[in-house]
């Protein structure tokens, strides 16, 4: 079994903890630890440094050596330096392990992902990969779906899946997005459905042959890369046959072969930091303060404060629902209910001389 660990996001929801320079997945916000390094710690409790390979961007390898020295240099699956979302860097990554380990079954695994316990988390991936070797037909995870969710996409059960596990596993096939927060509603409350939490395992050359199948330009690039592999000038020619092909998610290839996939139920929470909001949740579980730092508070409820600096003192009085990050060069204000507006900010400083903060 072999695993890829992803950690080549930029992280922008985020902001200003992760930074275009710095993303999220390699920033302190597990207290002093940073979430690749986290899962980085959480794989090694069961599998060999040489069994864990790191995809991520050229510019963000130094944190890679850093965060994870065990890991040896030959396992880093280095990204162009561009924005091309997760099916073209996930098929690159797949592309470099089936030159390496094609008769392995993989995991694919979010660096800026948490799950615990991590008992239950390894013991997820193990059969996985079991199931992989014995049906041949990929494997996810999806978590129990309890309240309509916009923002994640769903699977829908089907028959249940025997093996010698203790694991829930089902067929099951993609449902994706609904258009409206009525429309999610009625899914989670109508259908036996869960959120899509990926994870995805298979055979390196049984993922690239689906990627030939349902996204042939991804797939012609890939081979294209594939040829540049060892030749003169191969990272210039990486870079530009990278640089043509166009963004999209892993998923439009993935959910056209769910039908003759299976789901295991993740017994792990598990928590996507894609925003400070998700964060908060995460450590405070709602309705109460979560601070890391010096913070005090007064008649304050509900808010998350973030502090970068031990020496500053952070106070909060007679407010709610706030969050509240302070880094050693920006301060970030914002209530919770409107985080999304960090966007809005990104956008300002990307059009003014303050794009450096971003």
């Amino acid at each position: 079994m072999k695993i890829i660990v992803v950690a080549g996001g930029q992280g922008t929801k985020l902001w200003p903890y992760s930074r275009e320079t710095k993303p999220k997945q390699f920033q302190p916000i597990l207290g002093d630890k940073s979430p690749f390094t986290y899962n980085i710690e959480t794989l090694l409790q069961k599998y060999a440094p040489e069994d864990i390979f790191v995809s991520t961007k050229r510019k963000f390898i130094k944190y890679v050596s850093e965060q994870a020295p065990q890991i040896p240099l030959r396992n880093y699956i280095v990204e162009p330096d561009i924005k091309r979302d997760r099916g073209p860097a996930e098929g690159l990554a797949v592309l470099q392990l089936s030159l390496r380990h094609p008769d392995e079954p993989f995991m694919i695994i979010q660096s800026d992902n948490v799950r615990q316990p991590e008992s239950e988390f390894l013991q997820f991936i193990e059969d996985a990969g079991a199931i992989v070797a014995r049906d041949k037909k990929l494997v996810t995870g999806g978590i129990k779906a309890t309240a309509p969710d916009m923002g994640v996409d769903y699977l829908k059960l089907g028959e249940k899946v025997t093996h010698e596990s203790h694991q829930e596993i089902y067929a099951a096939e993609f449902i994706g997005r609904k258009a409206s927060f009525a429309e999610t509603k009625q899914l989670v409350e109508g259908f036996h459905v869960v959120i899509h939490c990926n994870h995805c395992c298979w055979y390196p050359q049984l993922f690239l042959e689906a990627y030939e199948q349902y996204r042939p330009d991804w797939y012609q690039a890939l081979m294209e890369i594939k040829a540049a592999i060892g030749q003169p000038g191969e990272d210039a020619e990486i870079e530009r046959i990278y640089a043509g092909m166009k963004t999209g998610p892993t998923e439009e290839v993935t959910r056209h072969v769910m039908e003759d996939s299976c789901v295991i139920l993740a017994r792990f929470k598990w928590v996507d930091f894609g925003t400070w909001g998700s964060l908060a949740e995460f450590f405070s579980g709602g309705g109460s303060n979560y601070a890391d730092g010096n913070v005090v508070t007064v008649d304050a409820n509900d808010s998350l404060v973030k502090t970068s600096d031990p020496k500053k003192l952070v106070a909060l009085a007679g407010v709610d629902n706030l969050v509240v990050v302070d880094t050693d060069d920006v301060l970030l204000i914002i209530p919770k209910n409107k985080i999304e507006q960090i966007k809005d900010i990104q956008k300002l400083l990307g059009d003014s001389p303050n794009q450096h903060y971003l």
